[in-house]
């Protein structure tokens, strides 16, 4: 067992490797959306097209990293599920040292770290380009601002600037949590005020150098500057209806599979013909509604995740040690900016170790006060412990084999001839991906309501080919065959139970 607590490294490394290997036939259909834009912006720079690579909605640190693997042949699919699994093994690797920093006995932090296996099993698998590359790179800075001297170390602080550089190019967000982060610690644990002036400018000197370029390359594409897709909010619509305009999106530019490569020109902005208190008061209802959301997510990671924050905060303004707030501002600051825009569970996956640790150590504090038997105890750990295994393990059970009714359609498609542009009533995330597996251009409805007349008239200016239609009932189906869309098609085929195509040309 000490062999085990002084090699818990290597063997969580060879554990995560194992499982990843047995695991992925399991979830060799993993697929989403977001996979398929920072797909589309990888074979850019393959390509070696430069502004179709550029993009204000896909931040380009994961495609780049992925370029590597694409050029060894990998395809797609293996190449960011390979990339998702080296940023798995350096999680560990930092949460490992991160651990060292704590005062933790051995059995605790071998425990953590192997539950982390299962925790960043279940990141790894999730989505193909979610967040598992924010959760190694907060991981490696959680650990970097905890060593002992880097409140006097300006060349750590440098280091801390270029890790929120990187934080920003692998997701936009990255760009004011820093900030935010980066100021918080300084003015709450660092010793020194005049120490903490030269840091902080060492940090965000080293932060806006990195930052820099790429804000020069979105402006040089999109001819503004911004550090994201326009505005963090980026679709205001206060009508209650529909905007003008057509009923398509279409495809940003030939070659590309659907609007979701770049959906610059999508968005709806309507801010200047709208008072500032209506504009205040929604934001307070996004606010309200993301608390609500936040509360969910910390469920998520763990049922015991507010009970731990709770006490976390009663032991640091009982104590007052750094060691306390250290942990809080970890657990409240990369939440707090998503309160303000739109919160899901995997942008705060970074905040999980935060509270595993957290939550360890009040455990090993209350059993210094509490006389309790070993099975007592046992049963009492794997309960905690237990509490952050739920959500990953229940999410692996219902992903086995998931998407994978997605590949059987783009399949469906090819062996059916089905060739060319297409649009859909409904499932238009499905229909992106198969636009993408299949290379047909994927025209996206975006009014939510429209008149079959309006509609055709746009199907025959774009030259869009097909169209599907997703029906739930047999009444849903033989009132749509007899309308006016159905009527102007040459041919139609079921491609599937609950799937018509129409082929109009």
């Amino acid at each position: 067992m000490n062999l085990l607590h002084k090699q818990r490294l290597p063997f969580s490394l060879a554990l995560f490797c194992i499982l990843f290997a047995v695991t992925w036939p399991l979830y060799q259909f993993v697929s989403d959306l977001d996979a398929v834009g920072y797909m589309e912006v990888a074979h850019h720079y393959l390509k070696g097209e430069w502004k179709l690579a550029v993009n204000g909605f896909w931040n380009p640190l994961h495609s780049w990293l992925v370029v590597p693997l694409l050029k060894l042949g990998l395809n797609d699919w293996a190449a960011f599920k390979l990339s998702n699994l080296i940023f798995s093994l350096g999680s560990l690797c930092a949460l490992y040292s991160l651990l060292n920093k704590f005062l933790l006995e051995d059995w605790l932090k071998t425990a953590i770290q192997l539950i982390s296996v299962i925790i960043l099993l279940h990141y790894c698998y999730f989505e193909l380009a979610a967040d598992a590359l924010l959760v190694f790179l907060l991981l490696i800075y959680f650990n970097l601002i905890k060593q002992q001297d880097f409140f006097e170390s300006i060349p750590k602080n440098l280091l801390a600037g270029f890790m929120g550089a990187l934080f920003y190019l692998a997701k936009s967000y990255g760009f004011p949590f820093f900030i935010f982060h980066f100021l918080v610690i300084h003015i709450f644990l660092n010793p020194s005020r005049s120490n903490a002036v030269k840091q902080l400018a060492a940090g965000f000197f080293t932060f806006f150098l990195f930052t820099f370029p790429w804000l020069m390359a979105l402006h040089w594409k999109y001819g503004e500057w911004m550090i994201a897709f326009g505005k963090f909010n980026a679709h205001w619509n206060f009508t209650g209806e529909p905007l003008p305009g057509p009923v398509f999106q279409t495809p940003p530019h030939d070659g590309s599979s659907s609007v979701w490569e770049d959906p610059w020109h999508v968005k709806v902005d309507n801010l200047q013909s709208v008072p500032l208190i209506t504009i205040a008061l929604h934001q307070i209802r996004v606010v309200l509604f993301n608390f609500q959301a936040w509360l969910k997510c910390m469920h998520d990671l763990s049922f015991l995740a507010p009970a731990i924050l709770f006490v976390s905060g009663f032991m640091y303004f009982k104590h007052k040690t750094k060691e306390w707030l250290y942990l809080l501002i970890g657990m409240l600051a990369l939440p707090s900016g998503y309160l303000l825009l739109h919160l899901e569970t995997r942008f705060i996956w970074a905040t999980s170790f935060i509270f595993l640790i957290a939550g360890t150590l009040l455990m090993q504090q209350l059993f210094l006060q509490v006389q309790m038997r070993k099975w007592q105890r046992l049963i009492v750990w794997l309960f905690f412990f237990g509490s952050f295994l739920l959500e990953p393990i229940n999410h692996l059970k219902d992903q086995v084999y998931g998407h994978k009714s997605i590949f059987d359609t783009a399949e469906q498609m090819k062996q059916q001839q089905i060739s060319g542009s297409f649009t859909a009533n409904a499932k238009v995330d499905e229909c992106m991906v198969f636009a993408y597996l299949t290379k047909n251009p994927f025209y996206t409805i975006t009014k939510p309501s429209y008149y079959s007349k309006e509609l055709l008239t746009e199907i025959s200016q774009y030259k869009i080919r097909y169209y599907f239609f997703y029906y739930s009932s047999q009444q849903e189906k033989e009132s749509f065959l007899s309308g006016e869309i159905a009527k102007a098609a040459i041919k139609q085929v079921e491609l599937e139970p609950g799937l018509l195509v129409f082929n109009f040309y």
